[in-house]
Parts: C-alpha cells; sequence; structure tokens
C-alpha cells in the first residue's frame, strides 16, 4: 500500500504536468456535448409523443400531421385534418345528437282556428321538410327530393336555386362518409295576427365528407375527411288544412368554395385547398347569435370558417 507521502506528491505532479489544462478543457467539452445530447433526445422524444413540431422555417404547414401514428387521434391538434377514424374531431358538433335525433318537436297546442292535434300534425310536417332538404342521404348526394320541388331544382343561380331549401353535394366530387349528420337548433311557434300558425326553426347540420376519388391519406390508409357547416332558418305558414307554405328562409354555409359558379352544389374545400385558398374574411359558423342574409338571399358568402 502506497504512502500518504507518496500519493500527495503524485497528485502535485499531475497538478503541474504539461497539458493539464488542455486536458481539462477537453474533458469539460467532452461533457457539454454529453449534456446536449441528452437534452436533445428529451426535446425529439417530446415531439415524437406529441406527434408534430412547429417549424421555424415554415417549410411544414401547419395542418401537415408529424409522424401521427406516434400519438392517438384523439389527442391530435385541432389544426389536422379530420379522419374517416374521427370525422368529428375537434368539432363542437362531436356531441350533438345524429340527424333527425337532432330535431326536437315543442308540446303543441291549439292555436287559432288549429287544434293542439292539428298544431302537433303541421310540427312533424315541419320536420319532414327538415329532414327531406338536409338530412336525406339521396337528396344530399344531389339526388331529387321527394317534394314537388322541379322547378327550384330547375333554376340553381336565380336567387332562389335548390341550396335556399335543399343541401346538395356534387356526387361527382364528394360524399358523405358515413351516415351521420350531426343537427342541433330549436324549432318554436306563434299565432300571426291573421290567426294563423307560424312556425320558426333555426337548425345547423354538420356533414363529414370525403372525396370520390384522389382524396388524401392523413396517415397511411387513413383518408382524410372534411366537414361542411351549414345553417338554415326558416319560417313557414300553416294554413287552416295544415298546408305549410316559406315565408322566409335564410341560410348559410361554412367551407364551400365560394368560387365555383352557383349550379345547385355546395363544394367543400379540404386542408391543401384551404391552405391556398385567399384570406377571406373569417366566420364562426356554430355562433347563432349572428344574423344571416336577408329574405330568400343566397349565402354563398367567401369566408373562411374558424371551426368546423
Amino acid at each position: 500500500m502506497s504512502e500518504p507521502s507518496d500519493f500527495v506528491a503524485r497528485l502535485r505532479g499531475e497538478q503541474q504536468a504539461p497539458g493539464r489544462e488542455e486536458a481539462l478543457r477537453l474533458d469539460r467539452l467532452a461533457r457539454r456535448r454529453r449534456v446536449l445530447l441528452a437534452v436533445g433526445a428529451a426535446v425529439l422524444g417530446l415531439a415524437v409523443v406529441g406527434g408534430w413540431i412547429v417549424s421555424s422555417t415554415g417549410e411544414r404547414p401547419d395542418e401537415e400531421p408529424y409522424a401521427p401514428q406516434a400519438l392517438d387521434e384523439a389527442m391530435w391538434p385541432p389544426q389536422w385534418p379530420a379522419t374517416v377514424r374521427m370525422p368529428f374531431r375537434g368539432s363542437p358538433s362531436a356531441a350533438w345528437a345524429d340527424g333527425v335525433a337532432g330535431i326536437d318537436l315543442p308540446a303543441s297546442e291549439a292555436v287559432g282556428a288549429l287544434t293542439s292535434e292539428q298544431v302537433g300534425d303541421v310540427l312533424r310536417k315541419t320536420r319532414g321538410l327538415l329532414v327531406e332538404s338536409n338530412l336525406t342521404p339521396r337528396v344530399v348526394s344531389g339526388g331529387q327530393p321527394d317534394a314537388e320541388v322541379e322547378k327550384v331544382l330547375a333554376q340553381p343561380g336565380d336567387g332562389n336555386g335548390p341550396l335556399r331549401f335543399f343541401t346538395r353535394f356534387d356526387p361527382d366530387e364528394v360524399m358523405l362518409h358515413g351516415t351521420v349528420i350531426k343537427t342541433r337548433g330549436s324549432m318554436t311557434y306563434e299565432a300571426s295576427p291573421a290567426d294563423e300558425l307560424v312556425v320558426h326553426t333555426d337548425y345547423t347540420f354538420v356533414y363529414p365528407l370525403v372525396k370520390v376519388s384522389g382524396g388524401t391519406e392523413v396517415v397511411p390508409g387513413v383518408e382524410e375527411v372534411t366537414r361542411v357547416v351549414v345553417r338554415r332558418r326558416l319560417d313557414l305558414v300553416a294554413s287552416a288544412d295544415g298546408r305549410l307554405a316559406v315565408r322566409e328562409a335564410q341560410w348559410r354555409a361554412a367551407n364551400d368554395d365560394c368560387r365555383v359558379p352557383e349550379d345547385g352544389y355546395l363544394h367543400p374545400l379540404f386542408s391543401k385547398e384551404r391552405a391556398k385558398a385567399p384570406k377571406w374574411p373569417t366566420l364562426d359558423p356554430y355562433d347563432t347569435g349572428v344574423q344571416l342574409a336577408g329574405k330568400g338571399s343566397s349565402s354563398r358568402e367567401c369566408a373562411t370558417p374558424k371551426q368546423t
């Protein structure tokens, strides 16, 4: 065993050895590199777990996922596109009722010359009109409604075209994904000064859509879904025999390409198309406090929805 005096002498000799300072400098540099590598690995791990990286160069658009397979889709950032796996992800409508279940009828009471039973019949007819014009897959997919609307459908572009009453998409362009259309709104009624029954409806419908061909795969094998939000307000008047007449019809569609000439269809934008679209004014399609366009007017306005 070495004597303590030998250890002290050797330590003093190392402290005075040529090149000691350089060796210490290299050792400190190596330690810094190990720390930076550890921090970098942690940051990279967070990026993978988080599923996205904000690029300071702008080369990766906000709506383009980065390694999305590393993260459950329910946790994706809201700017990423929805997919066929979760078509209503990030939408306020995700918790809404499906289709006709979202059209509740108020309790019926006698109004004017109509009994409560007749009022109830009018309300059911009103719901049927809303279902036929906004929820029936045949109509939404561009087909002909059962109602007598041949004249309306034959005259798109004159302010009284089919989009005033019916939500329709070009079947050569897009199709509904699945069978669920989200629905929420209200229906009320009152007596007019002429003692007629006036029914007021204000409903919003949310449609998940995919391209017929050439759709973008957000994740390999998982196609993008886009959504269109349509809000409709109708004032209907019921005659003594229960027949309905439209007094006023107002509507607005969000995520509709207003640059396409009116042809009786809505034309939704998908993420890559929205990124290239002009910077239109923004609107919140879920804000029902916003007034819609005037009586009988079309609302194919150029606007970018804050959300769908």
